[in-house]
């Protein structure tokens, strides 16, 4: 739906994006993680088509955003740091963001109303932008990106100075937005994006250095294998010659689906072996992260 290809974007000698290659599927929660200035936000900038880019392009069922106001039109930002007007109402400001959106003038206000009680930002409306919590600022942000319906919402750090209650309401709107609509969900919070995210990339030095799926029964599955009596290496030949088994090492098995579980239990039965744990082995994003930050290869300040 929306593909990101050789993406380069420079800041004079610095390259805060290079080289990034990113697709997001139809009615996917798709996670962006990486440490800060890792160049999370400008990525999100390029796929709204807020910036240009040196090299590379965006691709929007065949529209750039960067060029074309219609494909522009499907997409929803939330910034980072979202820029509300403190003289505004919250109504006026996403009746504003509404009309910037190309919402007809005559369902501007019923289709803000609508957005603000999606966020839970109802009650909000008539009060001043400027006088509002950080949290309540974010919600109202929130509707502003989503007044218009977008196919597409780009949201930089979204759980921003939400409270545990107001967190629990955001997991609980994308996961109903994602009915309509494709889900780039910027984050720094681990958790988070374990909760609500189909798939994470993460980002370091302008790079994607992991991408990974979080379904259980999806890329990211693995299960722990126990065979008494068996050499490490005869064991992970037999396991790889298994299909739908894609890696092997040291009993941990990179499979295609739950199904393919049976298939290994046959396979070690089949040449006697007795098996002593068949396992799920659980999803540890946390480390895979680290590992994938702390190996990633630094820029150099042309690249």
């Amino acid at each position: 739906m929306l593909r990101a290809r050789g993406l380069v974007v420079r800041y004079g000698p610095r390259a805060a994006v290079s080289g990034v290659d990113l697709e997001l599927r139809e009615h996917e929660i798709l996670g962006l993680l990486g440490p800060n200035g890792a160049g999370k936000s400008t990525l999100l900038r390029r796929l709204a088509g807020l910036i240009h880019a040196q090299a590379g392009s965006v691709d929007l069922d065949g529209a750039d955003p960067a060029v074309s106001a219609a494909a522009r039109g499907r997409i929803g930002y939330l910034p980072e740091d979202p820029p509300l007007y403190a003289e505004d109402t919250a109504l006026q400001y996403v009746s504003f963001l509404a009309a910037l959106s190309g919402v007809r003038w005559r369902r501007r206000e019923t289709a803000a109303r609508a957005a603000l009680e999606r966020t839970g930002a109802e009650p909000l409306a008539g009060r001043l932008c400027g006088r509002l919590s950080k949290g309540q600022r974010q919600r109202v942000a929130m509707a502003g990106a989503l007044v218009h319906r977008p196919d597409v919402l780009l949201l930089d750090e979204p759980s921003e100075g939400l409270d545990p209650r107001q967190m629990v309401s955001l997991r609980s709107l994308l996961d109903e937005l994602r009915k309509t609509t494709s889900i780039v969900f910027s984050t720094h919070l681990l958790a988070e994006a374990q909760s609500v995210c189909d798939r994470v990339v993460v980002i370091d030095q302008g790079r994607v250095a992991l991408e990974r799926s979080l379904r259980a029964d999806g890329a990211g599955h693995r299960v722990r294998v126990v065979v008494n009596g068996v050499k490490p290496g005869q064991l992970n030949e037999a396991l790889l010659a298994v299909p739908g088994v894609r890696r092997a090492e040291k009993g941990i098995c990179a499979v295609d689906g739950p199904a393919v579980s049976e298939a290994i239990a046959a396979a070690v039965c089949s040449r006697g072996w007795r098996l002593r744990v068949l396992a799920p082995v659980p999803d540890d994003l946390e480390a895979a992260f680290l590992a994938a930050v702390t190996s990633a290869p630094p820029l150099r300040g042309r690249e």
